[in-house]
C-alpha cells in the first residue's frame, strides 16, 4: 500500500469512528418513539449512518485497490472483499445490506422507513464495528 492510500485509509477509518462513536450515542436513546418525536436527532442518525457506511465503502475500496483489485462500483465491493477472502461471507451480505440501506438514505429520503433507521441503530452497528476492525487491521500492517 503507497504511503498516500494509508494516508488516505487513515482518514477514512478515523471519520468512520467518529460517526460510529455519534451513533452510539444516539443508539442509547434512539428507539423508534424517541426518534418519530425528534426529527433533529432522527436526521442527525440518518446523516450519521451515510457517513459511517460512505466511509467504509471507500475504505473498502482503497483496501481492494491494495491489493490489484478495483470494484466498478460501491455495490461491488463488499463481494469483491469476500471473494479476496479478506471478510467473511456473511458479513459481505450484510455489508450489502448496508449499502442498500444508505441508497435509501441518500436517494430516496423523503420516502425513509422511520422503523428501518431505529432498526439499523438498533441492531446494525455491530456491523459496522465488525468491519471497521478488519480495515484497521490492514492499516496496522
Amino acid at each position: 500500500m503507497t504511503e498516500f492510500s494509508r494516508e488516505l485509509l487513515n482518514e477514512k477509518l478515523a471519520q468512520c469512528a467518529q460517526a460510529l462513536t455519534d451513533l452510539r450515542r444516539y443508539k442509547e436513546v434512539g428507539t423508534l418513539e424517541y426518534l418519530r418525536t425528534h426529527p433533529d436527532i432522527y436526521y442527525a442518525v440518518c446523516y450519521r449512518f451515510i457517513s459511517v457506511i460512505e466511509s467504509l465503502l471507500d475504505a473498502g475500496q482503497i483496501v481492494l485497490a491494495s491489493r490489484g483489485v478495483r470494484a466498478v462500483n460501491e455495490g461491488e465491493i463488499a463481494a469483491l472483499l469476500a471473494r479476496e477472502k479478506m471478510i467473511p461471507q456473511d458479513l459481505a451480505t450484510r455489508c450489502a445490506s448496508m449499502y442498500g440501506f444508505r441508497n435509501r438514505l441518500v436517494h430516496a429520503y423523503g420516502t425513509l422507513d422511520d422503523a428501518k433507521v431505529a432498526e439499523y441503530l438498533a441492531d446494525h452497528l455491530r456491523d459496522v464495528e465488525e468491519l471497521l476492525a478488519i480495515f484497521q487491521n490492514v492499516f496496522e500492517k
